[in-house]
């Protein structure tokens, strides 16, 4: 049987907690609309290749599917939860009933510690969940940003999701929103300026071009080893 993310950590904490040199990884944020996924799966199969060992692994939501079932409580909740702004009233009533939900503050916490656990035992691609703010003060990683035109950004989730023009642009100002929240959570106790290391117009550059050159300044940073 497949060993789970949670397991799998805790099985291997007690090596990661005695690496001297962590990573490499690499996280991949990116606006809503923008091509992190194919960014990330492009570069997970030239790592790949150029590793014997093929210890590379590319995480994407299966830190939150993860999550969801070590707590019995289902993604879509986890991920409201997280992005959740503190309500007093909210979570008074939901500590009086004793709920099982956890509050925002816990999915953070438990998620964080699961992104840094995965950084540094390293040869792995983050996605997303806020990985770039939580790892900014750990060695041997390169944090990547996706960027483009909000216009590029509509017409691309249009033809994507089969969905209307005003329906892509609520969908955008809805992510857009619940992110800068999450990070400016994230940031206030691992802040680092500037935020990424490498910045892509992804509007101007294809997913594929994107992926050749943060495989380049990870030959030129050293990060691919032997």
């Amino acid at each position: 049987m497949k060993p789970t993310l949670s397991s799998y950590i805790r099985s291997t904490i007690g090596e990661i907690q005695k690496k001297k040199e962590p990573g490499p990884f690499i996280t991949i944020s990116r606006e809503p609309g923008c091509e992190g996924y194919k960014v990330g799966d492009l570069l997970l199969e030239m790592l790949q290749n150029t590793d014997e060992q093929k210890r590379w692994r590319r995480f994407k939501k299966e830190i939150l599917k993860q999550l969801a079932e070590d707590t019995g409580v289902s993604e879509e909740i986890i991920e409201e939860e997280r992005h959740a702004v503190p309500n007093l009233v909210r979570d008074f009533f939901k500590g009086m009933g004793k709920g099982t939900v956890p509050d925002g503050i816990e999915i953070r916490s438990k998620i964080t510690t699961m992104i840094r656990s995965i950084a540094i035992e390293g040869h792995a691609i983050i996605i997303g969940q806020g990985s770039t703010a939580v790892t900014n003060d750990i060695r041997n990683g390169l944090s990547i940003r996706l960027e483009a035109p909000k216009d590029w950004r509509v017409v691309r989730i249009c033809t994507r999701d089969n969905i209307t023009r005003d329906q892509a642009i609520a969908f955008i100002n809805d992510q857009e929103t619940k992110r800068a929240h999450l990070r400016r959570i994230y940031e206030q106790s691992n802040p680092r300026v500037p935020p990424f290391n490498l910045v892509f117009d992804n509007s101007t550059f294809t997913a594929e071009q994107i992926a050749q050159l943060v495989f380049k300044a990870m030959e030129q940073k050293k990060m691919l080893g032997k």
